[in-house]
């Protein structure tokens, strides 16, 4: 394990207001889980140690799923029930 629950908490709370801020809500964050050996959906396919992030999203009534590489402590991608997107960040630090 190379990151902390705290310090994947930090990021995602970064990752989530860059990424909606007018919708962004810390309250909405639950649970942070540590998983080994992760099958990971991007790249799809490659087993890895991963970071999860269960976010509400109270206007669906759903869960989403940001999912955090612990190799690099970087977000790969979040999970809805319907989709998944790659998460990028750009020279500013940034992630869209």
């Amino acid at each position: 394990m190379n990151y902390t629950e705290e310090k994947i908490l930090v990021k995602a709370k970064k990752v989530l207001k860059d990424l909606n801020p007018a919708y962004f809500n810390e309250e909405n964050i639950g649970k942070v889980e540590y998983n080994e050996k992760d099958e990971v959906a991007r790249p799809a396919g490659e087993i890895i140690n991963t970071w999860v992030v269960v976010v509400n999203e109270p206007v669906f009534d759903s869960l989403d799923f940001l999912v955090f590489s612990d190799i690099s402590g970087e977000p790969l991608y979040i999970q809805s029930k319907h989709s998944i997107h790659e998460i990028k960040k750009d020279s500013n630090g940034n992630y869209y």
